[in-house]
């Protein structure tokens, strides 16, 4: 299965809708996806993973990569809707210590606006 990115925007949060399978085998056009589509003068990311259907550690790297640039004062970093097999194994890698995750879209979007 292919791999892509739709990106949205909810107010100055940007989100990108993630789809597919994240392996080894497309990790760099994964995050090619993603530093294309967030420009530094950004300052809130959400990752929605509503339809990842798998996530190998090659993608939660590249995951972890532009969570780092957003890893700075007045930046916010997120992700999002984590179907049960995904969940597994962001909590497994320490990725859910980390990093903020919400059950939905909407529940992340929430707590960017009120932050």
């Amino acid at each position: 299965m292919d791999v892509d990115v739709k990106w949205g925007k909810k107010g100055e949060i940007v989100i990108a809708m993630l789809i597919g399978r994240f392996s080894s085998a497309n990790a760099a056009i994964f995050e090619s996806l993603l530093e294309n589509g967030v420009d530094s003068s950004d300052n809130a990311l959400i990752l929605d993973f509503e339809h990842v259907t798998f996530l190998s550690s090659a993608g939660l790297r590249v995951a972890l990569t532009i969570a780092n640039r957003f890893n700075k004062p007045g930046k916010h970093f997120a992700i999002c809707a984590l179907q049960e097999g995904v969940r597994a194994i962001v909590e497994v890698s320490g990725f859910d210590k980390v990093i903020p995750i919400y059950e939905s879209q909407v529940s992340a979007v929430e707590a960017f606006e009120n932050a």
